[in-house]
C-alpha cells in the first residue's frame, strides 16, 4: 500500500485522501458516510471542498465580514458561541490549505473531496483516470466495507509513519520511512527496528544533570541526530554511536 510518496508529502501530521470524481457521481455523499463511519471508529476527521465556480464566494454580500472583507482586510475571521469562520481573501495553495487544516483541529485524516490533480491517494467514482495511488470505487457495485478498510489502512500507517525519525537514512533495510511505517503496519517490522527511533539522552548543566522524560529525550535525539548527520564529513552510519556535545561559557 503506497500511500504516498514521501519527498511530495504536504507538511502535516495528517493522512489526507481525496475523494474525486465527476458531477453527481456521489462524491459528497460517500464524504459525509465516511466522516460517520470513522469518527464511529474514533479518527477525527477534517475535510476540504473544492468549488471551481468563479462567481462563487463564501461571505454574503451586505454583512459585516463582508464589509471587512470589502475594506481591504486580508483575512476575516468571524466568531460566535457555536463556530469560527476563517474567510481568506485570496487563493490559497493546496498544501497552505492543508497546513491550515492541520494546525486548526489536528486530525487524523483530511478528506478532501476535489483537487483532482493533487498527489495524494484518491477514491475515483465514475471513470476518470487514476493517476498515482488510488482505489475505484461504484457505490452500486463495490462494497463499501473494502473502501473504508483502505482507508483506516491509510491512516494506521500515517500514524506510525509519524512516530518515526523520518530521516530517511536507510539503515532499517527500506528507502524511506514510509516504506518502513508500512513493513510494521504489516507486521513484518517493529518501531524497535528502527535504529533512530529510540536513544538515551542525558544533559549536564553546571555539572548538574537535567532530568528529562521519555518524550523530551525522544525530540533532543532526533533533534541533535538530524543536525549531526547534515555536518560535512558525517554520515547517519557515524551516528550510531554515541554524541557528546560541550557547550563552554567563558567568563570574566
Amino acid at each position: 500500500m503506497n500511500i504516498s510518496n514521501p519527498e511530495n508529502r504536504t507538511m502535516t501530521s495528517a493522512a489526507v485522501i481525496g475523494v474525486v470524481g465527476y458531477h453527481n457521481t456521489g462524491k459528497t455523499t460517500l464524504v459525509c458516510r465516511l466522516i460517520e463511519r470513522l469518527i464511529e471508529g474514533g479518527y477525527s476527521v477534517s475535510t476540504i471542498k473544492n468549488i471551481p465556480r468563479e462567481d462563487f464566494f463564501m461571505d454574503v454580500q451586505g454583512t459585516d465580514t463582508w464589509k471587512h472583507g470589502e475594506s481591504g482586510a486580508r483575512v476575516v475571521v468571524a466568531s460566535s458561541p457555536n463556530e469560527t469562520s476563517f474567510i481568506v481573501k485570496d487563493t490559497l495553495t493546496f498544501d497552505e490549505m492543508i497546513r491550515i487544516v492541520d494546525l486548526a483541529s489536528s486530525p487524523d485524516l483530511i478528506l478532501v473531496e476535489g483537487h483532482k490533480s493533487e498527489d495524494i491517494p484518491k477514491i475515483v467514482l465514475g471513470d476518470p483516470p487514476i493517476d498515482g495511488d488510488g482505489r475505484r470505487y461504484d457505490p452500486d457495485v463495490d462494497n463499501f466495507e473494502d473502501i473504508l478498510d483502505y482507508i483506516t489502512g491509510i491512516v494506521e500507517i500515517n500514524r506510525i509513519y509519524n512516530q518515526l525519525p523520518k530521516m530517511n537514512c536507510g539503515k532499517c533495510g527500506y528507502d524511506d520511512c514510509m516504506d518502513m511505517a508500512e513493513a510494521i503496519f504489516r507486521n513484518e517490522k517493529t518501531l524497535a527496528d528502527c535504529v533512530m527511533h529510540n536513544g538515551y539522552v542525558s544533559a549536564t548543566v553546571g555539572g548538574k544533570e537535567v532530568p528529562m522524560g521519555p518524550f523530551v529525550q525522544d525530540i533532543v535525539s532526533k533533534t541533535i541526530a538530524g543536525m549531526i548527520s547534515s555536518l560535512k564529513g558525517v554520515g547517519y552510519a557515524d551516528i550510531d554511536s554515541d554524541i557528546v556535545i560541550r557547550i563552554r561559557h567563558e567568563h570574566d
